[in-house]
């Protein structure tokens, strides 16, 4: 339903605001703790799995990073998984966080995490999500998003996770709250965003995988689409992909009268390539796409939706609308990343992390206010 789109209009910045070093070379993922007001975000991406709450300083708009308020960070960075990242290989990284009240026999909230791979090169499948208690204690998991089948393939999975509204989740997903995605060009993967529901835990003691349906994946074709030096552009199924393309933050946005899920990510807009390289954003070996831009996709909820309910197929919907804001500090074709996004539909502020400020890798948080 066309009317019922939010578009990058919809939204108003209001700021910005520096996070602590403790997130230099991290800051992943994202969640707001609604009954607390805060923060809380993922560590140094090189470390066992960690996160950190952080205050909520009202946001200038500058363009100098030192001119930015900076977050408090409320107690030092703690782990919250145990050692299961760890566990599952030595390529995985904490990607995703996000808190999720209790639920059935379950006493407390909990705080689920999600698991991404920088490599992925495999055929059989691996768990992305696992949960602990608030404090990180009692970690359990990691469980697999769905069956073991190729379409829920773990390279689908993991790279972010957010919740939806309870009523979209009645009405599309069969009461399914969680939602993690992932961008993996090959193996099993998504040439472009995948998106998968899943229903939170309702026990504190689960078994067995995770229930799940998938909402969004974009077929294989390789090399057709993206095959190095040979691939056709006009041969994927979602435009201009690269496999250098990374999508490491969403969010359902949702107000009275416009809704979306906003994806954010680094998009590739040069060929494939593979190989060497000096110079550029990576000089390892690997695939090559530069030049760079940071962008944000906006997704019909409605036809995801649909995608749910078995009525379109999962590499049918394409994005509505595409947003490069002006508003980040590192403009135009950057090395510069993104980082976690997470959404606090009571206030209707959208936060939205920037990577890759300075020779510290620093972090800085956008936020934005939905308007209508």
């Amino acid at each position: 339903m066309v009317g019922t789109r939010l578009t990058p209009e919809d939204l108003g910045y209001t700021g910005a605001f520096r996070l602590p070093e403790a997130f230099d070379w991290g800051a992943r993922g994202l969640a707001y703790h609604p009954t607390q007001g805060t923060l809380l975000i993922t560590g140094h991406d090189q470390r066992p799995a960690e996160f950190a709450p952080v205050s909520i300083p009202v946001p200038v708009q500058a363009r100098n990073p030192s001119h930015l308020p900076m977050a408090q960070l409320l107690a030092p960075a703690r782990s919250f998984d145990g050692s299961l990242v760890e566990g599952i290989t030595d390529t995985a990284f904490t990607s995703g966080i996000e808190v999720v009240g209790r639920r059935g026999s379950q006493g407390t909230d909990k705080l689920y995490g999600s698991i991404a791979h920088w490599y992925g090169v495999v055929d059989e499948s691996h768990p992305t999500v696992w949960f602990s208690e608030l404090d990180g204690s009692h970690p359990r998991g990691p469980y697999h998003v769905g069956p073991r089948v190729p379409a829920f393939h773990g390279n689908q999975s993991g790279g972010f996770l957010f919740q939806v509204p309870e009523d979209y989740a009645s009405k599309y997903l069969g009461g399914r709250t969680l939602v993690t995605g992932n961008t993996r060009g090959a193996f099993h993967g998504s040439q472009g965003p995948a998106l998968i529901a899943f229903r939170p835990f309702d026990t504190d003691h689960p078994t067995g995988d995770l229930d799940a349906v998938k909402l969004l994946a974009y077929r294989i074709k390789f090399p057709a689409c993206a095959g190095p030096n040979v691939g056709d552009p006009r041969a994927c199924d979602f435009p201009g992909f690269t496999m250098c393309d990374t999508w490491e933050g969403g969010s359902f946005v949702a107000t009275p009268s416009r809704r979306a899920i906003v994806l954010a990510g680094r998009k590739g807009l040069g060929s494939n390539r593979y190989g060497e390289q000096t110079g550029g954003c990576n000089e390892s070996k690997g695939y090559h796409c530069d030049p760079f831009e940071r962008q944000l996709l906006f997704y019909d909820v409605d036809e995801l939706g649909a995608v749910a309910l078995g009525q379109r197929e999962p590499w049918s919907v394409l994005p509505y609308q595409v947003w490069r804001p002006q508003q980040f500090l590192l403009q135009g074709h950057t090395c510069g990343d993104v980082g976690g996004m997470a959404y606090d539909a009571q206030s209707r502020r959208l936060f939205l992390i920037e990577r890759g400020i300075g020779e510290s890798n620093g972090a800085v948080v956008h936020v934005w206010t939905a308007l209508r």
